[in-house]
């Protein structure tokens, strides 16, 4: 039994910038949502931050059910 160093690697590769771009996304929407100031680019700025995080979700659901 071998262990196939390159895929391991090349997964815990995609799986730490999948995960430090989605906590950093949804940092910055929560923050911008709880921000004072230009609210209407604020929420825009949130709304954004929290679709692309859903969009991080939904390809990895989609990528493990097509596996």
């Amino acid at each position: 039994m071998t262990i196939n160093w390159a895929g391991l690697g090349a997964v815990f590769l995609v799986a730490l910038v999948a995960s430090v771009l989605f906590v950093g996304l949804f940092s910055v929407g929560i923050a911008s949502w709880t921000r004072r100031g230009e609210a209407a680019v604020n929420n825009v700025l949130a709304i954004v931050c929290f679709v692309l995080c859903a969009g991080i979700i939904g390809y990895g659901i989609f990528a493990i059910a097509h596996k």
